[in-house]
């Protein structure tokens, strides 16, 4: 193999990929009205769908980009697993999370499972058999401090990649407080095989009142989450 080919066997650029592998994790935020880049997108079929999921006429009011890096432990771990972990949304009930307000791990969810339809809110079993690509599944999750938050979930997968989009079909509440509308949260995943580890990418925008308070809350929020999705398919990934 050339110095090249090695150069492009990733879908990182090599120095990205080497402080990826040093760090374990590397995140980028973005507020509106902020002259930055997004740069840490990798260079792969589904990573576009990731900036084509905003079609609200709002510009986001936050966008969330990491990437973590995944060291393979056996060879069970490809990505025909990863198409089955990202789908078996009711293991998402129990995952735990940092608690900023409260200074303390806490149980995130404390039920998740997929929906019949979004106009019907059966309770219907993980959907797991053959490839994730093109479906779309319903969901809801009950979270620990937005109650019971509902989203469609957008999927593609290829022979080394998967990727899922969340998107809110629901306004998701703080109490009596509305702080975001339908469709004011994407959450976007998109996880991709290299020879002996995976990255993943995730990335998040949101629109939310413009309090002071409920700002901070979601950007705290938000990135909890975050980490408490990968922690979740971490743990999935391990089985």
């Amino acid at each position: 193999m050339t110095n090249l080919e090695k150069k492009q066997s990733s879908v990182l650029e090599e120095k990205l990929l080497k402080k990826l592998k040093e760090k374990g994790n590397i995140e980028n935020i973005i507020f509106e009205g902020e002259n930055k880049n997004f740069t840490l997108f990798p260079n792969s079929e589904f990573s576009k769908n990731c900036f084509e999921s905003w079609t609200n006429p709002e510009k986001p009011g936050l966008s969330i980009e990491k990437l973590y890096f995944i060291e393979k432990t056996d060879s069970s771990q490809n990505t025909a697993k990863v198409s089955r972990v990202v789908r078996s949304i009711s293991t998402m009930k129990g995952a735990e999370y940092y608690s900023n307000r409260n200074k303390k791990w806490d149980e995130l969810y404390h039920d998740a499972y997929l929906l019949k339809s979004e106009k019907d809110k059966t309770r219907i079993p993980d959907d797991l058999e053959g490839s994730a690509d093109g479906k779309i599944l319903y969901c809801v999750v009950d979270d620990n401090s937005f109650g019971k938050c509902y989203y469609k979930l957008n999927y593609r997968e290829s022979e080394k990649e998967v990727f899922i989009g969340y998107d809110n079909f629901e306004p998701m509440k703080f109490g009596l407080i509305t702080v975001a509308k339908a469709g004011n949260i994407k959450i976007n995943l998109d996880i991709i095989e290299e020879e002996n580890h995976f990255i993943v990418y995730a990335f998040v925008q949101a629109v939310y009142p413009k309090i002071s308070f409920i700002e901070n809350m979601m950007i705290e929020s938000i990135d909890a989450r975050i980490d408490a999705i990968f922690k979740w398919f971490l743990r999935e990934m391990g089985k």
